[in-house]
């Protein structure tokens, strides 16, 4: 791997996300944390960060950086008190019908059951095949296609 190319295959990796959100976002005396990468479901090369942005503890911001170019994609304020960054991804495994010894990542695609790229899934390759979790804990063998996203 070239100094220059993360373990994402892109240009740009964790720090360089984190960055890249923090001069994008103006979040007023937040802090931004550690960037999570999310694998695009739908694209053979595609992914983005998420880096939220928390003030006393509490999630108050996220910001997307893409993964290619290390630009930002969008922003999403948090107005509900108390919203979590993302589902634990062991409180996702513990949803699941059949035990799931891989590691999960976290992936998404347009989709019914997310149409917002700030809700990922976390997922899970299981001798039965693949199951999406979502950010409610709910578990998905498969996902629709009637949905635009972003």
């Amino acid at each position: 791997m070239s100094s220059d190319e993360s373990d994402t295959g892109g240009p740009c990796g964790p720090s360089e996300a984190r960055a890249a959100a923090i001069s994008g976002l103006s979040a007023g005396g937040a802090a931004a944390g550690e960037p999570v990468y999310v694998r695009r479901l739908d694209l053979t090369e595609g992914g983005y960060y998420l880096v939220p942005f928390l003030r006393d503890g509490t999630l108050v911001a996220i910001a997307e950086i893409e993964a290619q170019g290390c630009t930002l994609a969008k922003t999403g304020a948090i107005t509900a008190p108390g919203t979590p960054f993302l589902l634990d991804p062991e409180t996702a495994r513990a949803a699941l019908p059949v035990p799931a010894e891989a590691a999960p990542f976290l992936g998404w695609r347009p989709s019914r059951e997310s149409w917002d790229s700030f809700l990922p899934f976390w997922v899970f390759d299981t001798p039965d095949g693949r199951y999406f979790v979502d950010q409610s804990g709910q578990v998905h063998r498969s996902l629709g296609t009637e949905a635009r996203g972003g």
